[in-house]
């Protein structure tokens, strides 16, 4: 029954002494059933006592966070937690076995993390740093021997004239360098108008270099780079203190890349490029030393260590959590000199464990200090207990739906119970479909059946729907139930159970005394009046489902006003309720029901909605087509009476509640008992000063006049209010009725897609022959599977599922759901850890 109604609590205070706060709290938090109040949520976080802890533990958290981009950088793969439990005895038998005080553990982390952290940092800058001196060499010098091929040998013998009378020899400069791809237009542009079109500018992409691509394809240092070209400039003139030159230099220089000087000789030229080579060979034996050393450590964070079925740095994030969650708990306390005082909420019969764990407490404590004590104490007036249910992987969607639009208020009727079965039997009326159904069915049961596999598999659209998998499993399996119901399958009527109907003179004659079995006869679906048939069955399903859900949730209100003895809610409010529905939209269908079970003369088929209008219009007369066969007087009998009670129930509601509220909380004037209770005080007295006495008399009138008006304004709230809650479930009564033949209209919806689509892509289709009708067959099949999956299972389920989501939310929790409670929140370590797993 915890899941009926919330779990009965227990409001308890909580005295620690500052020594032992540590420990109790570990223990406290190893329970996990306590619901720690804030002793004052105004007072910011950063003004508690443990602030600094709490911000020491973000601090870790961060650092641990760098780490954890390194360790993807350099594509190591963290094994993570499973089994917080186990996790949690682990870090038990870690401060069990260091003899110290538990919470300097996370002090010895501290420093392990900002010690680790600092030495990964500093051996991942130095890669970094020589990646790019190996790019900037291996760029310099494929720099060279690309400028070597454009400018050819001849541009070392300029200084050799080739006549020795020649005293003005024409001779050519040349700059070479990198820019990046995208300045490739700018720069020649510029070039040009320095030069006037006096130089030969050329410019080539440079293709990367693949020397070390190893070591890139083991590293991912986010090392993206724009192209790059080489560019290659020969103008006329050697000088160095040419204007030309000069003008050029500051060009090149202003792109702000290399330029690199050109070798004089052959000989210059062979040198360099040898040198680059050996530079080139030294930093890669660098990179695979760092490389080396760097995965020595990395591999220490991966490790699984003293079998905790996780990696070491899976253990130091969640221990950092975790000491962040007990500080963060610790500031709910108010401290008091050397104590800690606060108060909880507990669930009934769990005082024994609390105790249990304050014993162990001081057990496990190094210093034997005392570990405190829990009393029970009365909560203050209007604070209310939190709201708890025992929650299982089936329960948990369906309390999620109720959640979403409300927390059940402490110990109300938890519509969450009933959602488990309604809320997917309405999604089944509205998606009834043999094929569909079964076909979410399997998807429910697949998720079932592999979460374990599909809990691995992170890029899975699958991984999404493993909390709502028996959701799933629910949805589909009632829509397969109601599909057979209508005998509904992809638009096909199936004959399962052959028919009571046979062929006589191009008519249907139906067998004497024939009952099928189960559904509805397919020759009902084959014939030409198929759909007004099952419009009038559908329609009448969903009023007669509609009415006594809604019964249902007046009978909750009635539950809980019994439960809380609000009898006064139970003969004002519930009874009338009751009646009201049950004598207007209750008898329509009964009347429904009474159709269905009689057979009329042809021609004299009773109209229930021209019943239900002359029940109001005409109620002294006789009805020709009586719903009770050649019974009409009883019919009318049973319709005045019911009239009569509905009218009744109108004023019932709105009349007797606020006047009996307005008697009981009446106030009496100040005058006369007020008055003369003081008069006689004051002459009592011997000295009587006229003027105070006066003044005392007047304030105990006014502030008495006060309280009159602000009670005959609470009076005149208590009308309105319940003025205003009668008419609307009045009116409600009819437009909720009316709401729910959204489940007929959404199953015709459903029905008709599922017809056009089979019409249009199967049936015209199956009577082609040949090689083309083969061909086109499985096109206009692949079609159909695509509108089905597409339109059907993927549209229509989320419109049928937000439909039965307005059905409970506003039809039916709204007849007795106040939906103002709060969560309980257990301060529980497994809970935190297990929000926090990836």
């Amino acid at each position: 029954m915890s899941f009926f109604r919330s779990k009965q609590m227990k409001y308890y205070s909580l005295v620690i002494p500052r020594e032992s706060a540590w420990v109790v709290m570990d223990q406290l938090g190893r329970l996990g059933q306590l619901h720690m109040i804030d002793y004052d949520p105004l007072i910011p976080m950063m003004n508690r006592p443990f602030a600094n802890y709490v911000k020491r533990c973000d601090e870790a958290l961060f650092k641990l966070i760098g780490i954890e981009s390194l360790l993807k950088q350099f594509k190591k793969n963290l094994i993570h937690c499973e089994d917080t439990q186990k996790l949690l005895d682990h870090f038990r038998d870690i401060q069990n076995s260091r003899q110290k005080p538990g919470h300097t553990y996370f002090d010895e982390l501290e420093q392990v993390i900002e010690k680790k952290k600092n030495h990964i940092q500093e051996m991942s800058n130095n890669l970094q740093n020589l990646l790019d001196r190996v790019d900037s060499i291996t760029e310099q010098k494929l720099v060279l021997e690309k400028a070597k091929e454009f400018l050819g040998k001849s541009m070392f013998s300029q200084s050799i004239p080739h006549y020795l009378n020649d005293y003005q020899q024409l001779k050519f400069g040349q700059l070479i360098g990198v820019i990046d791809k995208e300045d490739e237009t700018r720069f020649k542009r510029i070039m040009f108008r320095i030069t006037k079109g006096n130089a030969w500018v050329n410019i080539v992409d440079l293709l990367p270099e693949k020397q070390h691509h190893q070591i890139k394809t083991s590293i991912d240092l986010n090392r993206a780079q724009q192209p790059r070209c080489l560019y290659v400039v020969v103008y006329p003139g050697m000088n160095d203190q040419s204007t030309l030159k000069q003008k050029l230099l500051k060009v090149c220089d202003s792109f702000a890349k290399n330029r690199i000087e050109y070798p004089n000789s052959q000989e210059a030229m062979d040198n360099k490029l040898r040198e680059l080579s050996i530079q080139i060979n030294e930093a890669l034996n660098l990179i695979q030393m760092t490389k080396k050393q760097l995965d020595v450590t990395l591999d220490e964070f991966v490790k699984e260590q003293n079998g905790c079925n996780c990696s070491y740095f899976e253990q130091l994030r969640l221990y950092v959590l975790k000491e962040k969650y007990l500080y963060v708990n610790l500031n709910y306390l108010l401290m008091q000199g050397s104590i800690f005082t606060g108060q909880f909420w507990l669930p009934e019969g769990l005082e024994a464990q609390v105790e249990d764990k304050l014993r162990n407490a001081m057990q496990n404590s190094i210093d034997r200090f005392p570990t405190g004590q829990i009393q029970q104490i009365q909560p203050k007036p209007g604070d209310l207990a939190p709201t708890y249910f025992n929650l299982n992987e089936v329960t948990m969607p369906f309390q999620e739906i109720v959640n979403t639009y409300g927390v059940p208020r402490y110990q109300e009727v938890n519509p969450g119970l009933f959602t488990v079965i309604t809320f997917p039997f309405l999604f089944g009326v509205m998606f009834a479909d043999i094929a569909h159904g079964f076909l979410l069915l399997l998807c429910g049961l697949y998720v079932i059946f592999w979460k374990k596999q599909l809990k691995r598999q992170t890029d899975s659209m699958f991984n999404a729907m493993i909390p709502f998998r028996y959701l799933l499993a629910l949805m589909g399996l009632f829509a397969f139930y109601n599909g057979l119901i209508y005998n509904d399958y992809l638009s096909i009527s199936l004959n399962l159970f052959g028919s009571c109907y046979y062929p006589k003179h191009e008519e249907w004659e139906r067998e004497q005394n024939c009952v099928y079995p189960f559904g509805i006869d397919p020759v009902w679906l084959a014939s030409g009046s198929s759909l007004n048939f099952m419009n009038s069955y559908k329609m009448k399903l969903s009023v007669i489902l509609g009415v006594t859900h809604m019964l249902f949730g007046i009978l909750m209100k009635g539950a809980n006003t019994l439960y809380f003895r609000n009898y006064l809610d139970f003969f004002c409010e519930f009874i009338p309720q009751l009646l009201f529905m049950a004598c207007t939209f209750g008898w329509m269908d009964f009347l429904i029901m009474m159709k269905w079970l009689n057979v009329y003369p042809n021609g004299k088929d009773p109209s229930i909605i021209e019943t239900m209008i002359n029940q109001v219009l005409k109620p002294m007369e006789e009805s020709a087509t009586p719903v009770f066969p050649n019974n009409a007087p009883l019919q009318l009998t049973l319709t005045q009476w019911l009239t009569v009670i509905a009218l009744v129930s109108i004023p019932w509601m709105l009349l007797p509640k606020p006047l009996i509220l307005s008697l009981s909380h009446k106030k009496h004037r100040v005058s006369d008992p007020q008055q003369q209770k003081l008069i006689p005080e004051k002459q009592g007295s011997e000295d009587i000063d006229s003027y105070q006495f006066r003044k005392d008399l007047q304030f105990a009138i006014s502030s008495k006049s006060v309280e009159i008006s602000e009670q005959e304004h609470d009076s005149g709230e208590i009308w309105v209010h319940q003025m205003i809650e009668t008419i609307e479930f009045v009116l409600g009564g009819i437009s909720n009725t009316a709401s729910y033949l959204r489940l007929w209209a959404l199953s015709l919806a459903h029905g008709q897609l599922a017809e056009v689509f089979y019409d249009m892509c199967i049936a015209g289709k199956i009577d082609m022959g040949g090689i083309v009708g083969g061909l086109m067959g499985g096109y206009f099949y692949i079609v159909f599977a695509l509108l089905t999956f597409g339109v059907l299972m993927m549209m229509d389920v989320m419109e049928c599922f937000l439909h039965a989501l307005r059905l409970h939310w506003v039809e039916f929790q709204s007849k007795f759901y106040k939906a103002d409670g709060y969560l309980f929140v257990g301060y529980s370590y497994n809970k935190v850890l297990s929000e926090h797993l990836k």
